[in-house]
């Protein structure tokens, strides 16, 4: 008999944490699941672990080499059985309930592609961290118009290792994209939303989302992290290039109709530039460092291939040379370069003076 939910696990030195995420889910009250999980050559005992459990529910896979958790991800979506995908990390876990929460919502609201709940933020020992002052994960309770403007704007807030997504959906639109390595969700949920279904939070904390002291799962932070999650970030929101016209436009952002230009008929992203360089380019807040990154790529790409998109960003969006140099002053990722080069130069100065410093003590030594 097909289950009706395919939860998924990917699992990767994981040793310390899979039997809880594994025993989570075998404790679910809703019990027509099949779990899917797959070891990505693990160096410690996690694929030993997993191979305890006899559970005739369980699907296990073992990689000879690692790919990563997208790929893994994608490939057992590929193998699911379920009308439904419920994803989980291998060092997070679940309340008994969720599963249960969940398909009853998404049976009963077909509009609805994907269920996520809110999360309890956990330590390596299951204990609230005491360094995490706020909790990512918010109920809101928008339609997806709603949420793709808030996306576009704010961080990630619906917990990954929470989903339930239909699979017909996740067919629909595409799985996780392999180049995203911290990101890897939120392109997938904008994806959802573009494709025109709409997304529930439920307002209880039924999943329990762990960051590792170390900083060595995907929710930590590290300098690569940060390199990655910038980069990431400002390419995910080329996929608003998907609103197409004025109309849909303002559906998602509908504030900008008050400062809106007259022409009505040019294609969506013009629309996205003045809106932005409105917006965005006039305030010093760092959160929008990607979006500014964003808007100056897309003219830069824009221009490549259409002949006249500067004379419409010059007679539409009244951005002449003036405006269009102080737009390009504030692009972050130069800005960035230029204090990692003047950094880098004061380095260089910091060093040789001490250099001099040492030579001069021997010297001195030398003397006395």
């Amino acid at each position: 008999m097909t289950p009706k939910i395919s939860v998924i696990i990917s699992s990767y030195n994981h040793e310390k944490y899979i039997a809880q995420a594994i025993e989570s889910v075998l404790s679910q009250s809703f019990a027509d699941f099949e779990l899917l999980i797959i070891d990505d050559n693990s160096t410690d005992n996690t694929a030993g672990i997993i191979k305890n459990f006899k559970d005739p529910r369980i699907k296990f896979f073992q990689n000879s080499q690692n790919f990563g958790m997208t790929i893994n991800t994608n490939n057992l979506i590929k193998k699911a059985s379920g009308n439904y995908i419920a994803t989980l990390n291998s060092d997070d876990y679940w309340q008994h309930n969720k599963l249960a929460k969940q398909i009853d919502f998404l049976e009963k609201n077909l509009d609805y592609g994907a269920c996520f709940t809110l999360a309890n933020i956990v330590d390596d020992n299951g204990k609230s961290p005491t360094k995490i002052k706020t909790n990512p994960f918010k109920h809101l309770e928008l339609n997806r118009f709603e949420l793709l403007n808030y996306l576009f704007f704010n961080n990630n807030f619906l917990c990954y290792p929470s989903a339930m997504i239909r699979k017909k959906i996740l067919e629909e639109v595409g799985y996780l994209n392999p180049a995203y390595l911290i990101l890897l969700d939120v392109e997938l949920w904008i994806k959802i939303l573009f494709a025109g279904h709409e997304i529930k939070i439920l307002p209880e904390k039924l999943t329990n989302f762990r960051i590792l002291s170390d900083g060595k799962n995907l929710s930590g932070k590290n300098s690569k992290k940060t390199i990655s999650y910038q980069l990431e970030n400002t390419k995910i929101l080329n996929n608003f290039l998907l609103i197409k016209d004025y109309q849909k436009f303002i559906a998602i952002f509908p504030e900008y109709e008050k400062i809106a230009i007259k022409n009505k008929s040019l294609a969506g992203y013009f629309y996205l530039i003045d809106f932005c360089f409105k917006k965005i380019f006039n305030t010093p807040n760092k959160n929008f460092r990607n979006i500014k990154n964003f808007i100056i790529e897309l003219i830069h790409d824009k221009s490549a291939f259409d002949k006249d998109f500067y004379e419409n960003l010059y007679f539409e969006l009244n951005l002449d040379y003036q405006k269009y140099s102080s737009l390009i002053s504030q692009y972050p990722n130069g800005l960035s370069s230029l204090l990692l080069k003047n950094k880098s130069r004061q380095n260089k100065i910091i060093t040789i003076l001490f250099l001099f410093i040492f030579l001069f003590l021997i010297f001195l030594g030398f003397i006395f």
